[in-house]
């Protein structure tokens, strides 16, 4: 482990991948429902439901993943194997969903949703452990996350960047936004996670003394603070889950926007949030991790509630709204697995025991947990509305407002009880 700053060059390399990891986030959770739904023809209630079931299934491998990642360190080699794997099943899963056949049905969607899935954690566990471990610095574990977080969000621009300068460029003879995405991640993933493997060092821990098991799953639950913060990261990814997946509906539905101004609002969203991350960092270094986060909630709460005031005749407001919240999307990313990172040092202080990869499998299935719930609460309770493709404007602001405003009070009551 290393102790400090970490060389600028280390820094980079940890973080470029985050770029390409990031790229199918968008896609996935906010294209691509709606397109298996109305232009494949899946509709909204089994395209929900497929999905939901596909998160599900690839939640029950997270705790092996995490496992094995750091029974592996008494093999030498804890990291780097699991980051390679997991990368090229994450690759193979994002390019079935972004070239699925014509005849494509739910078996389709599920097989490609499981690949991508798996592979996406099985690189992403070990990837995010592996920089929680490179410092015992808490400020420095800020600028682990960060590098990683922000080079997430130039990911998200760009997979909103690709699709949108398509659509201007070429109208409706542009290529699936999908594909083009799955393309430039492989283009730009490849040399990423190359100059990773390379460049960033496995980190020094002394293996625990008894190997990992499952048993330290529910250990580490037992532990108040991680658990505290795994529910405040659970509840939180579903408050911000909703909106993301009804986003199409309500920008389109509701608020009356074409697909331009679909990309545009996302982009002001992710590029607020890269602008305003280092603001979050110095907040948490002056106040504490818990009090930055804190404060970007209740910013939140009070920006996005002003969606209520919204319809089609004010809804040019939206793109100031969206800046604002999205400000506080920095904060969301890079604080509390920097957070979670502070409570492992001290487990392995307190315990003995290795076994950071094991806790974000934990913190990764309540990730997948929370898309799930998110997912299969929107589209099923929006697609009951009506003959499965048409929505209900009452129903998707429900669904994008009121739940996710409750479940951000609730997380900013359990911070203000202290981690």
């Amino acid at each position: 482990m290393k102790r400090g700053r970490l060389a600028t060059s280390t820094l980079v390399a940890y973080g470029l991948p985050g770029l390409a990891a990031a790229l199918p986030v968008i896609p996935v959770a906010v294209l691509m429902p709606t397109w298996y739904a109305r232009e494949l023809g899946l509709g909204f209630v089994v395209t929900g439901i497929v999905l939901a079931l596909a998160r599900m299934l690839d939640f029950a491998v997270d705790p092996l993943i995490g496992v094995l990642t750091d029974a592996s360190a008494r093999a030498g080699r804890r990291y780097k194997p699991w980051v390679l794997l997991g990368s090229i099943l994450a690759g193979g899963g994002f390019l079935l969903l972004a070239f699925p056949p014509t005849t494509a049905g739910p078996l389709w969607l599920a097989g490609g949703a499981v690949t991508l899935f798996v592979g996406w954690s099985l690189f992403m566990i070990p990837y995010t452990a592996w920089g929680a471990e490179l410092s015992d610095d808490v400020h420095e574990r800020s600028r682990i996350a960060a590098s990683r977080e922000i080079a997430g969000l130039v990911g998200m621009l760009i997979a909103l960047a690709v699709p949108a300068v398509l659509i201007a460029s070429l109208g409706t003879a542009a290529p699936a936004p999908l594909a083009v995405l799955a393309i430039t991640a492989l283009v730009l993933g490849v040399p990423a996670i190359t100059w990773l493997l390379v460049q960033v060092p496995e980190p020094h821990v002394t293996p625990s003394r008894t190997p990992i098991t499952r048993r330290d799953l529910f250990d580490l639950v037992a532990v108040p603070a991680c658990r505290r913060t795994l529910v405040c990261w659970f509840l939180n990814g579903i408050a911000n889950g909703l909106p993301a997946v009804l986003f199409p509906l309500f920008v389109q539905d509701v608020l009356g926007f074409g697909e331009t101004a679909l990309f545009a609002l996302l982009a002001v969203y992710f590029g607020a949030a890269v602008v305003a991350a280092p603001l979050w960092l110095q907040l948490a270094r002056r106040y504490g991790k818990a009090t930055a986060w804190s404060i970007a909630i209740a910013c939140n709460m009070l920006v996005f509630f002003q969606v209520i005031w919204l319809d089609a005749g004010n809804a040019q407001w939206f793109f100031g709204i969206s800046a604002l919240s999205g400000a506080t999307l920095g904060a969301d990313l890079t604080l509390p697995p920097s957070m979670q990172a502070d409570v492992m040092g001290a487990d392995r202080a307190a315990s003995g025991r290795n076994r950071t990869a094991t806790a974000f499998a934990l913190w990764t299935m309540a990730t997948k947990l929370a898309l799930a719930v998110a997912i299969g609460v929107a589209f099923v309770g929006v697609g009951s509305a009506g003959d499965g493709t048409s929505v209900d404007p009452t129903r998707v602001l429900v669904g994008y407002l009121a739940v996710p405003l409750l479940l951000k009070g609730a997380v900013l009551l359990l911070l203000r009880r202290g981690l």
